[in-house]
């Protein structure tokens, strides 16, 4: 399966283990290295690894192939399924690295904490539009003082 689908597909698995704050993030046309990242966070080491295998056995019971590059670590833990990029973090160490300030340029789709619903393109799209007129608007005002 490819793109959005599983992007849709992997962020519900991570709902569906209590992951928090699970955002999906549009790479395309901003890096060749994949088209998305699924982000999320679990409270602690062990639910970290929790929500990482649950995501990485469902997907390969579907087909999916994915590989895990940070295995020894509960802290942050990675599977890339080539479309998509799953990271798992834990709080601190998803506010250190941030990688929703580093791919600010890309579309971000929100999952609903309540129902796991991913939010659509075109609302991700109006919320980047918005995000660089207030950026444009602080750098004109800052340039104007």
């Amino acid at each position: 399966m490819k793109g959005i689908h599983l992007a849709r597909r992997i962020a519900k698995m991570a709902w569906a283990k209590k992951a928090e704050d699970i955002v999906v993030l549009d790479l395309r046309g901003l890096t060749d290295t994949t088209d998305f990242f699924v982000i999320a966070t679990g409270q602690v080491g062990m639910h970290v690894r929790s929500i990482t295998d649950f995501v990485m056995d469902e997907a390969r019971a579907l087909g999916d192939r994915a590989h895990v590059s940070e295995k020894d670590s509960d802290e942050w833990m990675v599977v890339d399924f080539v479309d998509v990029i799953f990271h798992c973090f834990q709080p601190q160490k998803r506010r250190h690295y941030n990688l929703e300030r580093l791919w600010a340029d890309a579309l971000r789709l929100d999952v609903d904490e309540r129902t796991g619903t991913l939010g659509t393109l075109k609302a991700a799209r109006e919320d980047l539009e918005r995000r660089r007129l207030v950026a444009e608007q602080k750098r004109k005002a800052r340039s104007a003082s």
